[in-house]
């Protein structure tokens, strides 16, 4: 399904390869992004694209948007973007996510990103 790694009081999930079922959102996944600083989410379609690629393995970018909204999750990446996709449609999709989440963005090539750590514990 995915992974979390925390450190330094920060957490980030990535979670890739999933389809969602209709009107159901997945409880693994929701444990592994709950409080998450960012979830890197597979959002290689639309839910009007849905219908024609169900059984593809992929999920869509509102309903990582009802995840994290769920999960309390502070930032969304929208990664594993169709690879027909033209930029101007991905922007699109990146201005829409925003509109429902404030901390959606669509991941780039080359992007980084940086958190800065609130706790460290010495061992």
């Amino acid at each position: 399904i995915g992974y979390r790694v925390e450190w330094g009081g920060r957490v980030v999930a990535v979670i890739t390869d999933t389809e969602h079922e209709p009107g159901k959102l997945d409880q693994a996944v929701l444990g592994l992004i709950e409080d998450a600083d960012l979830v890197i989410y597979d959002c290689a379609y639309t839910e009007e694209e849905m219908e024609r690629y169900r059984g593809n393995g992929h999920s869509t970018w509102e309903q990582g948007v009802k995840l994290c909204e769920a999960a309390g999750a502070r930032g969304l990446a929208l990664v594993h973007h169709d690879p027909a996709r033209t930029d101007e449609e991905l922007d699109q999709i990146e201005k829409l996510a925003k509109d429902r989440f404030a901390g959606a963005f669509a991941a780039r090539d080359g992007q980084t990103l940086e958190f800065p750590v609130l706790s460290h514990k010495a061992r």
